[in-house]
Protein backbone atom coordinates (compact mmCIF):
# COMPACT_ATOMS: atom_id res chain seq x y z
CA UNK A 1 0.00 0.00 0.00
CA UNK A 2 1.40 3.37 -0.73
CA UNK A 3 0.88 6.13 1.90
CA UNK A 4 1.06 9.99 0.43
CA UNK A 5 1.51 12.31 3.15
CA UNK A 6 0.75 16.18 1.48
CA UNK A 7 0.91 19.37 3.74
CA UNK A 8 -1.40 21.54 2.11
CA UNK A 9 -3.68 24.85 3.06
CA UNK A 10 -5.24 25.20 -0.21
CA UNK A 11 -8.30 23.21 -0.45
CA UNK A 12 -7.95 23.49 -4.07
CA UNK A 13 -4.73 22.76 -4.75
CA UNK A 14 -5.13 18.92 -2.20
CA UNK A 15 -8.38 18.54 -4.15
CA UNK A 16 -6.98 18.40 -7.53
CA UNK A 17 -3.69 17.08 -6.60
CA UNK A 18 -6.11 13.93 -4.93
CA UNK A 19 -7.88 13.67 -8.46
CA UNK A 20 -4.31 13.40 -10.12
CA UNK A 21 -3.36 10.55 -7.85
CA UNK A 22 -6.56 8.95 -8.39
CA UNK A 23 -5.51 8.11 -12.10
CA UNK A 24 -1.84 7.76 -10.99
CA UNK A 25 -2.28 4.92 -8.50
CA UNK A 26 -6.01 3.47 -10.35
CA UNK A 27 -5.65 -0.23 -9.84
CA UNK A 28 -3.58 -0.16 -6.34
CA UNK A 29 -3.93 0.06 -2.53
CA UNK A 30 -3.21 3.67 -1.78
CA UNK A 31 -4.29 6.89 0.97
CA UNK A 32 -3.45 10.46 0.38
CA UNK A 33 -2.83 11.80 4.40
CA UNK A 34 -3.52 15.71 3.91
CA UNK A 35 -2.06 17.85 6.87
CA UNK A 36 -3.61 21.48 6.43
CA UNK A 37 -2.36 23.00 9.53
CA UNK A 38 1.75 21.85 9.90
CA UNK A 39 3.81 24.23 11.68
CA UNK A 40 6.20 23.47 9.43
CA UNK A 41 6.82 20.94 7.17
CA UNK A 42 9.49 18.53 9.11
CA UNK A 43 6.39 18.63 12.09
CA UNK A 44 3.80 18.36 9.51
CA UNK A 45 5.47 15.13 7.26
CA UNK A 46 6.32 13.52 10.83
CA UNK A 47 2.65 13.84 12.12
CA UNK A 48 1.92 11.75 8.57
CA UNK A 49 4.25 9.05 9.05
CA UNK A 50 2.21 8.29 12.57
CA UNK A 51 -1.11 8.18 10.39
CA UNK A 52 -0.19 6.51 7.57
CA UNK A 53 -0.64 2.91 6.98
CA UNK A 54 1.16 2.02 3.88
CA UNK A 55 4.25 0.05 3.15
CA UNK A 56 5.41 2.76 0.78
CA UNK A 57 5.64 6.66 1.88
CA UNK A 58 5.80 9.40 -0.02
CA UNK A 59 6.34 12.77 0.67
CA UNK A 60 4.87 15.36 -1.96
CA UNK A 61 4.23 18.73 -2.42
CA UNK A 62 0.87 20.02 -3.21
CA UNK A 63 1.63 21.24 -6.32
CA UNK A 64 3.01 18.73 -8.69
CA UNK A 65 1.41 16.56 -11.40
CA UNK A 66 2.88 13.37 -12.26
CA UNK A 67 3.52 12.92 -16.07
CA UNK A 68 4.85 9.68 -16.76
CA UNK A 69 2.94 6.28 -16.13
CA UNK A 70 3.19 3.31 -13.92
CA UNK A 71 4.37 5.43 -11.34
CA UNK A 72 3.63 2.23 -8.90
CA UNK A 73 5.58 0.20 -10.36
CA UNK A 74 8.73 2.36 -11.42
CA UNK A 75 8.61 3.55 -7.39
CA UNK A 76 8.60 -0.42 -6.17
CA UNK A 77 11.29 -1.18 -9.06
CA UNK A 78 13.50 1.82 -7.47
CA UNK A 79 13.08 0.91 -3.84
CA UNK A 80 14.43 -2.37 -4.68
CA UNK A 81 17.75 -1.04 -4.91
CA UNK A 82 17.40 2.40 -2.54
CA UNK A 83 15.73 3.24 0.53
CA UNK A 84 15.05 6.35 -0.13
CA UNK A 85 14.57 8.04 -3.73
CA UNK A 86 13.64 11.65 -4.95
CA UNK A 87 13.83 13.55 -8.45
CA UNK A 88 16.66 15.82 -7.93
CA UNK A 89 19.85 15.80 -5.53
CA UNK A 90 23.28 15.78 -5.58
CA UNK A 91 26.38 13.21 -4.67
CA UNK A 92 28.42 15.86 -3.30
CA UNK A 93 27.00 18.08 -0.66
CA UNK A 94 29.20 21.49 -0.29
CA UNK A 95 26.44 23.97 1.11
CA UNK A 96 22.97 23.99 2.43
CA UNK A 97 21.12 24.23 -1.06
CA UNK A 98 22.04 20.84 -3.03
CA UNK A 99 21.96 22.65 -6.08
CA UNK A 100 25.13 24.75 -5.21
CA UNK A 101 27.87 21.56 -5.73
CA UNK A 102 27.17 22.00 -9.45
CA UNK A 103 27.86 19.91 -12.44
CA UNK A 104 28.73 17.19 -12.58
CA UNK A 105 27.60 16.04 -8.64
CA UNK A 106 24.25 17.04 -9.33
CA UNK A 107 21.13 14.72 -11.26
CA UNK A 108 17.81 14.81 -12.01
CA UNK A 109 15.20 16.69 -14.18
CA UNK A 110 11.83 18.66 -12.89
CA UNK A 111 9.52 20.58 -15.33
CA UNK A 112 8.45 23.70 -13.86
CA UNK A 113 6.51 26.59 -15.74
CA UNK A 114 7.93 28.89 -17.67
CA UNK A 115 8.34 32.09 -15.93
CA UNK A 116 8.02 34.54 -18.70
CA UNK A 117 5.30 33.13 -20.55
CA UNK A 118 3.55 29.94 -21.69
CA UNK A 119 6.22 27.62 -22.48
CA UNK A 120 7.64 25.12 -19.70
CA UNK A 121 10.92 24.72 -18.99
CA UNK A 122 12.58 21.04 -18.47
CA UNK A 123 15.44 21.83 -15.95
CA UNK A 124 17.82 18.84 -16.67
CA UNK A 125 20.70 18.56 -13.64
CA UNK A 126 21.84 15.56 -14.98
CA UNK A 127 20.35 12.48 -16.62
CA UNK A 128 22.94 9.64 -17.64
CA UNK A 129 21.03 7.09 -16.55
CA UNK A 130 17.71 5.81 -15.28
CA UNK A 131 18.93 5.82 -11.40
CA UNK A 132 22.08 7.09 -9.64
CA UNK A 133 23.09 6.24 -6.43
CA UNK A 134 25.76 7.86 -3.68
CA UNK A 135 23.41 10.56 -3.03
CA UNK A 136 24.18 12.56 -0.15
CA UNK A 137 21.41 15.28 -0.34
CA UNK A 138 17.79 15.65 -2.26
CA UNK A 139 15.49 17.89 -2.97
CA UNK A 140 11.74 17.34 -1.37
CA UNK A 141 9.35 18.18 -3.90
CA UNK A 142 8.78 14.31 -4.18
CA UNK A 143 10.70 11.42 -1.96
CA UNK A 144 9.82 8.09 -1.22
CA UNK A 145 10.85 5.15 1.04
CA UNK A 146 9.89 2.11 2.83
CA UNK A 147 8.23 2.55 6.13
CA UNK A 148 11.41 0.53 7.33
CA UNK A 149 13.12 3.78 6.91
CA UNK A 150 11.09 5.87 9.13
CA UNK A 151 12.30 3.49 12.27
CA UNK A 152 15.59 4.94 11.89
CA UNK A 153 15.05 8.79 11.15
CA UNK A 154 12.48 11.15 11.29
CA UNK A 155 12.13 14.90 9.77
CA UNK A 156 13.44 16.94 12.32
CA UNK A 157 11.12 19.14 13.27
CA UNK A 158 13.24 20.88 16.34
CA UNK A 159 15.85 22.19 14.06
CA UNK A 160 13.51 22.91 10.51
CA UNK A 161 10.76 24.48 12.28
CA UNK A 162 9.86 26.41 9.25
CA UNK A 163 9.33 25.35 5.07
CA UNK A 164 12.81 24.94 4.32
CA UNK A 165 15.77 22.36 4.95
CA UNK A 166 13.73 19.46 6.11
CA UNK A 167 14.39 17.47 3.01
CA UNK A 168 18.72 18.06 2.74
CA UNK A 169 18.19 17.25 6.20
CA UNK A 170 16.55 14.24 6.38
CA UNK A 171 18.23 13.01 3.45
CA UNK A 172 21.31 13.79 4.69
CA UNK A 173 20.55 12.34 7.64
CA UNK A 174 19.86 8.94 5.48
CA UNK A 175 23.25 9.20 3.34
CA UNK A 176 25.10 9.66 6.99
CA UNK A 177 23.60 6.56 8.66
CA UNK A 178 24.53 4.33 5.97
CA UNK A 179 21.44 3.98 3.61
CA UNK A 180 21.21 3.50 0.17
CA UNK A 181 20.06 7.62 -1.52
CA UNK A 182 19.39 7.86 -5.16
CA UNK A 183 17.97 9.92 -7.64
CA UNK A 184 15.67 8.69 -10.44
CA UNK A 185 15.52 9.97 -13.12
CA UNK A 186 12.51 7.88 -15.08
CA UNK A 187 9.81 9.28 -12.82
CA UNK A 188 8.78 12.86 -14.33
CA UNK A 189 7.23 15.55 -12.69
CA UNK A 190 5.55 19.04 -13.29
CA UNK A 191 5.94 21.32 -10.58
CA UNK A 192 4.29 24.81 -10.28
CA UNK A 193 6.89 26.27 -7.84
CA UNK A 194 10.63 26.86 -8.90
CA UNK A 195 11.88 27.43 -5.37
CA UNK A 196 12.44 30.35 -3.07
CA UNK A 197 15.52 31.43 -1.73
CA UNK A 198 14.27 34.27 0.65
CA UNK A 199 15.17 35.62 4.35
CA UNK A 200 13.59 32.69 5.89
CA UNK A 201 15.48 30.59 3.26
CA UNK A 202 18.85 31.37 4.38
CA UNK A 203 18.15 31.99 7.88
CA UNK A 204 17.22 27.88 7.69
CA UNK A 205 20.44 27.25 5.78
CA UNK A 206 22.21 28.72 8.67
CA UNK A 207 20.87 26.23 10.86
CA UNK A 208 21.96 23.57 8.29
CA UNK A 209 25.19 24.95 7.93
CA UNK A 210 25.73 24.56 11.78
CA UNK A 211 24.45 21.03 11.95
CA UNK A 212 25.87 19.18 9.36
CA UNK A 213 28.33 21.78 7.35
CA UNK A 214 30.18 23.38 9.59
CA UNK A 215 33.54 22.79 8.58
CA UNK A 216 32.99 23.14 4.66
CA UNK A 217 32.32 25.35 2.34
CA UNK A 218 29.63 28.35 3.10
CA UNK A 219 26.99 29.43 0.72
CA UNK A 220 28.16 30.36 -2.85
CA UNK A 221 27.77 34.06 -3.63
CA UNK A 222 26.53 33.33 -6.68
CA UNK A 223 23.41 32.52 -9.41
CA UNK A 224 23.08 29.17 -10.52
CA UNK A 225 21.27 28.83 -14.13
CA UNK A 226 20.73 25.51 -15.07
CA UNK A 227 20.33 23.84 -18.64
CA UNK A 228 17.36 22.94 -20.36
CA UNK A 229 15.11 22.98 -22.72
CA UNK A 230 11.75 24.62 -23.74
CA UNK A 231 8.15 23.16 -25.02
CA UNK A 232 5.48 24.02 -25.41
CA UNK A 233 3.20 21.13 -23.88
CA UNK A 234 3.66 18.25 -21.02
CA UNK A 235 3.46 15.94 -23.99
CA UNK A 236 7.09 17.03 -25.33
CA UNK A 237 7.79 16.90 -21.47
CA UNK A 238 7.77 12.65 -21.43
CA UNK A 239 9.71 12.98 -24.62
CA UNK A 240 12.50 15.09 -23.47
CA UNK A 241 12.84 13.54 -20.08
CA UNK A 242 12.92 9.96 -21.46
CA UNK A 243 15.79 9.99 -23.77
CA UNK A 244 16.63 6.92 -26.02
CA UNK A 245 19.95 6.64 -25.21
CA UNK A 246 18.99 4.90 -21.35
CA UNK A 247 17.97 1.84 -23.10
CA UNK A 248 20.61 1.42 -25.54
CA UNK A 249 23.42 -1.18 -25.32
CA UNK A 250 26.30 0.81 -23.38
Amino acid sequence: MFSIITCSIQPEKFNAVGLMYQQVFAGTQWELIGIHDAKSLAEGYNRGVDRARGDVLIFAHDDIEVLSPQLPQRLMNHLEKFDLIGLAGTTRLIAPGWVFAGPPYIFGQVAHPAPDGPLINVAIYGVPRRAIGGIQALDGLFMACRRSLLNRIKFDELTFDGFHHYDTDFSHNAFRNGLRVGVVCDINLFHQSGGNYDEKWHRSAEKFTQKWLAHQYPLPARKFVWAGIQVATKAECLEIMNPTYWDEAR
